[in-house]
């Protein structure tokens, strides 16, 4: 059996020699945190639209439903982490609720997060964290094969997914939650 080569995974910082494969960068480009910040849920947003697209050219429902969920709660908790973390909005970082997307939504709305937006948009962003809360279980069981649900497998509380739809709301939601802390100064901060 041929073993793939475990010799270039990765480059170190400083390695000035030639990186066959590589050209993707770890990094995330930001001059400060915050951009870096605002800069992961553009890569997520990215992973989330590939994952969507190989699902539907695939024409196999079961493929990739589980990444995708998984795709959808990251990408929405990292939004919310960056806009209250830009608000000045504390959350639970710890505990069962730290990846709760309905505790995180209550903090940006109590926050601020959502002061400018409609009543309309606020309403459906609420209703959006309510819909997919629930669909991705604070994101675990997406990612574990034997994860519950309130008690029940994800597979025994929903039937399906609809990728498109997940992947235009998400997209959505993300977009109009960090569009304040996209606008942070990439000025580099004095330590």
């Amino acid at each position: 059996m041929a073993l793939p080569s475990l010799e270039n995974l990765a480059y170190p910082i400083g390695d000035d020699g030639e990186h066959p494969g590589a050209g993707h960068c770890a990094g995330l480009g930001g001059v400060t945190r915050e951009a870096d910040q605002v800069a992961i849920v553009d890569q997520y947003a990215t992973a989330l639209r590939v994952l969507v697209d190989a699902a539907e050219a695939s024409g196999d429902g079961w493929g990739l439903s589980r990444p995708i969920l998984f795709a959808v709660h990251q990408l929405c908790e990292n939004a919310l982490d960056v806009a209250n973390a830009h608000a000045g909005v504390k959350v639970p970082q710890g505990g069962i609720h730290r990846h709760s997307l309905a505790d995180k939504m209550a903090g940006a709305v109590a926050g601020g997060v959502y002061a400018d937006l409609t009543h309309e948009e606020l309403q459906w962003c609420e209703r959006f964290i309510g819909e997919v809360a629930p669909l991705t279980g604070n994101g675990f069981p997406g990612r574990f094969a034997g994860a519950t649900v309130s008690g029940r497998r994800l597979d025994e509380v929903w039937c399906c997914i609809n990728p498109g739809a997940l992947r235009d709301a998400a997209i959505f939601f993300a977009g109009i939650t960090v569009r304040h802390a996209a606008e942070i100064s990439t000025e580099v901060s004095a330590p």
